[in-house]
């Protein structure tokens, strides 16, 4: 949650409000997902479950639904998601902190445009995945048309060779953008290991400013052999060409 109430607003004024005015209750009776949360209380329990069930989401897919301007224009609801939000909201503003000195503000405002014009009879489903692919997107768009990947933030993030040609090849769509931070972190949740990711982005980093000798010279500071450098290299990118689609399909 905000607790700075020049973000969006006072949570605990919010909280307050909505368990007062029983709002939880009366949107309850339109959005049967909500049922049982009859405070505010209720629903932060099932938003804690995070990865538990699909409940969160099931939860999350019902307040945007009340907040756009095709379902209930609900401003409560709109304020609540965006509190709800508040995670994402941070990460983004953390990666794109050099674009805008206000940049909070900016990835707020157009988390709030999104929720209000979400397509949810469309895309019901992976609701917090795509609204912060749009989101993000969007800030991009708007701060650097030029540049809609904004590769030269973080070194980390500019993972070259390999990597930005599985984006490319498995875009479905010609000319769609494929966020590479995105895609890296959805591999690690499906499965991918997260060391051997580690390892190819400091393998392509490495390559990218030095040229000659750099497999060795990363084998040599991860302390294992450039012939398994090379094993677990092959493996981590068959292992990405594999999510990528599923990646695609989840923020679509």
């Amino acid at each position: 949650m905000f607790h700075d109430p020049t973000i969006v607003g006072s949570w605990p004024a919010l909280a307050a409000r909505l368990d007062g005015e029983a709002i939880l209750v009366r949107w309850a009776a339109a959005e049967p997902a909500l049922a049982g949360l009859s405070s505010v209380r209720d629903l932060l329990a099932v938003w804690a479950e995070g990865g538990a069930d699909d409940r969160p989401d099931v939860v999350l897919t019902a307040l945007v639904r009340l907040a756009a301007v095709d379902g209930g224009r609900d401003d409560d609801a709109l304020l609540l998601t965006l509190h709800l939000l508040s995670g994402v909201v941070r990460t983004i503003a953390r990666q794109l902190a050099d674009l805008n000195p206000d940049i909070l503000a900016v990835v707020v405002g157009e988390l709030a445009c999104q929720i209000r014009r979400y397509p949810w009879q469309r895309r019901p489903r992976a609701i917090a995945a795509n609204l912060r692919a749009e989101t993000r997107r969007a800030v991009l768009a708007e701060l650097r048309p030029s540049s809609r990947y904004h590769p030269d933030r973080v070194e980390v993030l500019t993972a070259t060779g390999d990597i930005t040609r599985i984006a490319s090849a498995t875009a479905r769509e010609e000319g769609e953008d494929l966020d590479v931070v995105d895609l890296l972190q959805w591999a690690v949740r499906s499965g991918v290991d997260a060391e051997d990711i580690a390892l190819l982005i400091a393998t392509e980093c490495s390559r990218d400013r030095q040229h000659r000798r750099a497999d060795q010279k990363v084998a040599a500071a991860n302390g294992i052999t450039t012939r398994t450098l090379y094993r677990r290299r092959n493996r981590t990118l068959t292992a990405l060409r594999g999510v990528a689609p599923q990646y695609l399909a989840a923020v679509a």
